[in-house]
């Protein structure tokens, strides 16, 4: 299922000035013009030099400068807690201790936008691995444009589940006409690339020494990653050669020894949308994905960019098999699926599509 609205005319976003409120993707992506207020414990180093922290008095003085005109678009990632939540305060004090004004107000700055008015276009943004909406978030439902979300559930309701709802959204929120144009504002969204080493763009078709590559965690992790070892074993009794570091490899060498194996292994982590499956396909090896549970922004489709399978016992056997009988077809799903992510699953592809439903006409 996949969602990809987007203007009939593309815009020029080339010149739009963003107050980012938490993420620092925009900050990352355009620096130049892009204002970054931090909503977590520390500054980070990750998305470059960002501009403080989203406490009261600056958020107040960004938004009276978007009056102004300085900026054209506000970007806000929701929090996860509530901003009264004890988590924030013991934690803050210790990242920023030569600022404990920040420490201890820096997450009530997205909450500030529940009152104060937004004079340029406001889009959230949440990248959590949850299916439910956080209940300090759910207000920007009605102040939004979109709300983008990572881990959309396939039916949207279950995106209120357990927090607006106690259990699922009964038929008095889902035919309520209010309700139904929150749920609309829904939109799926990618985790985008950002480290990859820019040389993979044109890389030539690596050379192939093993038919499957998996690494990672399986430990305290998905249940879906744990019940595949067991098909990964019968499959290597059957003569698939299978690339399975045990150490953890830095990032560069991870993608170089998965550039070598056909396909990799990409069950779902804490989420269903996860790094690895767009990794994979930048290093030319095709991604083996299970079925997903959620809505998708430019997917990766069966048979073009990647490979499906059933979680039930043999799924991944049966998948695996049959995309090994056919090398050609894997060769040509490889080149596409680096085309695609490139395309739509970095950094830049984020913000602009981000941009382009922020300030389209739509």
């Amino acid at each position: 299922m996949t969602d990809d609205r987007v203007s009939a005319e593309p815009i020029d976003t080339s010149k739009a000035r963003i107050l980012e409120i938490g993420g620092g993707y925009f900050k990352l992506q355009y620096p130049e013009r892009t204002t970054c207020l931090w909503t977590w414990t520390k500054l980070t180093d990750d998305f470059g030099k960002l501009d403080g922290f989203s406490t009261p008095d600056r958020m107040w003085r960004e938004l009276r400068a978007a009056r102004d005109g300085k900026y054209d678009v506000v970007v806000v990632n929701s929090l996860r807690y509530s901003p009264w939540h004890p988590r924030y305060w013991a934690r803050g004090i210790f990242y920023t201790p030569t600022n404990p004004w920040a420490a201890l107000t820096r997450q009530f700055g997205p909450s500030m936008l529940r009152w104060l008015d937004v004079p340029v276009p406001l889009v959230a943004v949440e990248m959590d691995d949850h299916f439910a909406i956080s209940k300090s978030s759910v207000f920007l439902l009605d102040k939004a444009k979109a709300f983008f979300k990572r881990e959309l559930p396939a039916d949207k309701w279950q995106a209120l589940a357990g927090t607006v709802h106690p259990h699922l959204p009964t038929l008095r929120y889902r035919r309520s006409a209010a309700w139904q144009q929150r749920i609309d504002k829904l939109r799926p969204i990618s985790l985008p690339q950002f480290r990859f080493d820019p040389s993979w763009r044109d890389a030539p078709f690596p050379e192939k020494t093993h038919d499957l590559f998996f690494s990672g965690g399986i430990v305290g992790n998905s249940t879906v990653r744990a019940a595949g070892l067991a098909e990964l074993e019968r499959l290597k009794a059957a003569g698939v050669r299978i690339d399975q570091p045990t150490e953890r490899l830095p990032y560069d060498a991870f993608m170089e020894r998965m550039s070598h194996s056909w396909l990799a292994w990409s069950p779902e982590g804490m989420g269903w949308d996860c790094y690895r499956h767009y990794e994979a396909p930048i290093v030319q090896a095709v991604p083996v994905m299970n079925n997903p549970t959620i809505v998708r922004y430019a997917p990766l489709q069966s048979g073009v960019h990647g490979v499906y399978y059933d979680i039930e016992p043999g799924g991944l056997e049966r998948a695996v098999t049959a995309a090994l009988a056919d090398k050609g077809k894997l060769r040509t799903m490889a080149v596409a699926a680096r085309d695609h992510v490139l395309t739509h699953h970095t950094v830049k592809a984020h913000c602009d599509h981000i941009l382009q439903v922020a300030l389209g006409g739509e």
